[in-house]
């Protein structure tokens, strides 16, 4: 019974969906936090209204924080804050399938769901403790609710279609470019249907409107668009490495271990990804009238919303994976269909293992800093008095994993912090602008900062020891005048 059960459409889905979640819940520990997570879980054990207060100080609607708060509760370890993205990127799954079904019918679902359960950008996002996983789902189940109401009006349809674009644009700002993408779709594709324009614009605009009052809240955040921001100007190797991101997931930093194997990982991803979107073009007569509306539909959409997010990146740079995510996301089925519409079933199979293989590779290699390692060392190393100080890009992990007595002194060094280092969730006083004058007596200086990080300017000061982890390394400054001191070199 269980093996008829698993030829069928619905248990092949089932199964796939099972194994999606295995794999996100053992890996949910795997990788230590990076920054944002650990601006995420400073955020979420504050008391309700103070959390809100540093969300509305930072750059996102607050419904992620909200849900992630809850589990929280329960406990802040890198597991229980990843397990709700986990969670939500195993629902996106089924929605990935519907999708790709509406294309290249159940066997371009199929196709989908694996897409879904592998795809690196999916399953690295169900692995981060940020909202991006679910603004993606809610972009996804949104289009699903549109689809189905432009085949099929009804109220509830409707309802479903507003719901979801409401929740995704209250969970990623960058959700709007997805729900105008959505209604430019509808008036080139449906634009006899004068009604259904006027009806899904309408709608689009509802969703907009829906966030004025947290807007008002919030109003602080628009300051931050007229400042400084952390992604690069638009160029053509800009362009190129954000687009990848789809294929292969967030880029990789040089200074993790298997650096150049992962590179040419997601070289292959690159390519194989490519090469199958080609095959569903050139296949396109095996799709049925309605898997070519659909694919049209989902095409067209992706086209619209990165299209515009590249425009405004010339009036402030938006172009990021992180930030593209939610918009590319219908992008996906179409992958599974062009699986789907494949003669071979060998070369879908193999262009799937490679997929898979990026994702494997990018999840199990450690590419995140090893800030816990680095803080063990300091909180055996560290003396009464003793000054640590870190760069702000490690700064929010050393108050995460340090004991009270380690991060309660500790400061961010530098002359200026920007608002995107998580200013936002930083304690009173946790800038510290430059080192004090040393003296001979003078403690000695423990500075975190990730590879490449600028090491302070310490007149008076020497650098006594350095040791690295992957990601993270930690200075030993002491005053020129002292003798030599014990270190963490290693």
């Amino acid at each position: 019974m269980v093996g008829s059960m698993l030829r069928r459409y619905a248990g092949k889905i089932w199964l796939i969906t099972i194994g999606g979640l295995v794999a996100r819940l053992a890996l949910l520990g795997y990788q230590p936090l990076w920054r944002d997570e650990a601006f995420t879980a400073l955020a979420v054990q504050r008391p309700l209204g103070p959390m809100l207060d540093v969300v509305r100080n930072d750059s996102a609607p607050p419904l992620f924080y909200m849900i992630e708060r809850l589990f929280a509760v329960v406990s802040t370890s890198p597991a229980m804050l990843r397990l709700f993205p986990a969670l939500v990127g195993t629902a996106a799954i089924p929605v990935v399938a519907a999708l790709g079904r509406r294309v290249a019918g159940d066997k371009g679902g199929v196709w989908a769901a694996v897409i879904g359960a592998v795809a690196p950008a999916l399953l690295v996002s169900s692995l981060d403790a940020r909202m991006y996983m679910l603004a993606t789902t809610f972009v996804l189940a949104s289009t699903l609710c549109l689809l189905r109401a432009l085949e099929r009006p009804s109220l509830l349809r409707w309802a479903m279609y507003l719901v979801m674009s409401i929740l995704a644009v209250y969970t990623v700002y960058f959700a709007l470019f997805a729900v105008f993408a959505q209604v430019i779709t509808v008036a080139v594709l449906h634009r006899r249907r004068v009604g259904t324009v006027v009806l899904v614009g309408a709608l689009g605009i509802a969703a907009l409107v829906s966030l004025a009052p947290w807007i008002v809240a919030a109003r602080a955040q628009l300051s931050h668009t007229a400042g400084a921001f952390w992604v690069p100007r638009l160029s053509i190797s800009s362009v190129f490495g954000g687009l990848e991101q789809f294929f292969t997931g967030p880029p990789v930093n040089t200074w993790v271990n298997g650096f150049a194997v992962l590179r040419v990982l997601d070289l292959i991803g690159d390519v194989a990804g490519c090469l199958v979107l080609v095959a569903l073009v050139v296949n396109r007569k095996r799709l049925s009238t309605a898997g070519r509306e659909s694919a049209a539909f989902l095409g067209l959409a992706v086209a619209v919303g990165v299209g515009v997010m590249l425009l405004a990146s010339f009036y402030h740079p938006l172009e990021d994976g992180k930030y593209l995510s939610c918009v590319w996301a219908p992008l996906y089925p179409l992958l599974g269909a062009g699986l789907a519409t494949l003669r071979l079933r060998l070369v879908a199979t193999g262009a799937a293992v490679v997929t898979a293989a990026v994702a494997a590779g990018t999840t199990l290699a450690i590419t995140n800093p090893q800030t816990q390692l680095a803080v063990g060392a300091l909180e055996r190393l560290q003396s009464p008095g003793d000054i640590v100080a870190a760069y702000p890009s490690e700064y929010l992990l050393v108050l995460y994993y340090g004991d009270r007595a380690l991060a309660q002194p500790a400061r961010a060094l530098a002359v200026n912090v920007p608002w995107f280092w998580g200013t936002a969730v930083y304690p009173p006083g946790a800038v510290l602008h430059a080192l004090p004058s040393p003296s001979p007596t003078s403690p000695v200086v423990w500075y975190v900062s990730q590879p490449g990080d600028p090491i302070p300017s310490a007149s008076g000061y020497r650098v006594a020891s350095t040791r690295c982890w992957t990601g993270v390394c930690v200075t030993m400054l002491s005053p020129a005048g002292a003798g030599a001191a014990g270190g963490v070199a290693g």
